[in-house]
């Protein structure tokens, strides 16, 4: 069988894909990515097999200022009751997706082309990758949407989330001769169940599996999940603006900076991260929170034997350290990152800072960092944090892996679509990247 993954930028859209690309290759199937040519090096690296379907012009991509700094309050629940939201919130969301509209039709020529001729039976592209269910629909094969960590099914293309297609998506999809009312069949979703909103959309859980890069060949088996970390627990810091924090484990306790913007982070989570390390705490920076130095080594690697993990919220970030049982403050300048912050909150395994809430200027920086650094210390010191980071691991780890999906995905087809010179052959489901199978691994079609 042959199946088409396409996204539209590189990071965590590519990434969360990667793990199901490979288990297919696995399994005797046909693999093929189609991006921006932008993204192609970034596919290559990988091992599996880009193929460039033309470029965004930057003014596709570009953010609308008003969609930076979501303003008001948000409910931690917005993406299932859109009628609570304002206008101008509302106006937020209608510039995220008039802003996917513009890069689906960048994308959709020269994807639609591709896909003419090669004919896959199944697209597989990333939740904000709308030309891939562009292509989908125009050659009448299953489309599966890709979540990344994001704890919702947000359908940004449509007014106020549940109303009809936005007029931009409706022509771009007229315009191939498809229905804009075309959904994605299924959604992949790596999100422990404790953090997922209900959706309408049908969803298979699916296991989030860390990504390394560059990596082996193409059939390289995903890293199995690591170790449980050992607890933090066996050493209590001083309350916070006390003495000194003096770790009585051997070694000092470890916190995890993890930043991917290219900004680095703001300079009241430096200041918090600069309290910390005066108290003796070791802190291990990743991506762009580095600042210049050698980073500390892929996330998931690093993570493991960490008492809490400071990011800003991203799914990739969020979902590794759900994995690795890592208590996490979420220092959320975006509104998804903002959403899964709130969700992460809410199970009682992180604490939530809104960026918007600090304020910039170097002159109050120190006095925002010391109020972070106490959010910090909290992490580390109160047991129930820890206590339901490990639950959350422990579900991340019930869930079926790529593996496992396969068999899913590929039922989606037709028995009439699947050629008979590639056959789709099924391999039994192993414990090769962490596990046999898990709950949602049926024989039946996936769950609603």
């Amino acid at each position: 069988m042959r199946v088409l993954f396409t996204t539209w930028a590189s990071g965590a859209h590519l990434a969360s894909l990667v793990p199901l690309a490979r288990s297919l290759l696995a399994a005797g199937h046909q693999v093929r990515f189609a991006v921006p040519s932008g993204c192609a090096a970034a596919v290559a690296r990988t091992g599996l097999v880009p193929v460039p379907v033309g470029s965004l012009p930057p003014a596709a991509v570009r953010v609308a200022a008003a969609a930076r700094r979501p303003a008001g309050h948000w409910p931690a629940d917005w993406p299932v009751r859109p009628a609570v939201l304002s206008p101008e919130q509302h106006g937020v969301l209608r510039a995220f997706g008039d802003r996917q509209v513009r890069i689906a039709d960048g994308m959709a020529q020269g994807l639609v082309a591709f896909a003419r001729c090669w004919q896959p039976d199944l697209v597989v592209h990333d939740a904000s990758a709308y030309a891939g269910t562009v292509a989908a629909a125009v050659l009448g094969v299953p489309a599966i949407g890709q979540l990344w960590g994001s704890t919702a099914v947000v359908r940004l293309e449509r007014h106020r989330l549940e109303g009809p297609p936005l007029p931009g998506y409706a022509r771009l999809m007229r315009r191939y001769g498809a229905d804009p009312e075309r959904e994605p069949d299924l959604w992949l979703d790596p999100c422990p169940p404790s953090l997922t909103l209900p959706s309408r959309s049908r969803r298979l859980p699916v296991r989030f599996v860390p990504l390394d890069t560059p990596v082996e060949p193409p059939y390289a088996v995903p890293p199995r999940p690591s170790p449980a970390p050992p607890s933090p627990r066996a050493a209590v810091p001083a309350p916070y603006g006390r003495r000194p924090y003096r770790p009585v484990r051997s070694g000092p306790l470890r916190v995890c900076a993890a930043w991917d913007d290219a900004a680095g982070p703001p300079e009241a989570v430096r200041a918090a991260l600069r309290v910390a390390e005066a108290r003796g705490v070791e802190v291990v920076r990743v991506g762009s929170a580095a600042e210049g130095r050698p980073p500390a080594g892929p996330l998931h690697r690093v993570l493991p034997g960490c008492g809490a993990v400071v990011h800003p919220g991203g799914g990739t970030t969020l979902m590794a350290a759900a994995l690795a049982g890592v208590p996490q403050l979420v220092v959320a300048p975006r509104l998804e990152q903002q959403l899964n912050g709130a969700r992460l909150a809410r199970v009682g395994a992180g604490v939530l800072v809104p960026a918007d809430q600090l304020d910039g200027s170097p002159r109050t920086a120190t006095a925002a960092g010391a109020r972070l650094a106490r959010n910090l210390f909290a992490l580390l010191e109160q047991p129930s944090y820890a206590a339901a980071a490990r639950t959350l691991r422990r579900e991340a780890l019930a869930m079926p892996g790529p593996d496992d999906a396969v068999g899913v995905v590929t039922r989606l087809t037709a028995p009439d679509r699947t050629r008979t010179d590639r056959p789709a052959p099924h391999r039994p489901v192993t414990d090769r990247d962490g596990g046999g199978p898990g709950p949602g691994h049926a024989k039946g079609p996936p769950p609603k």
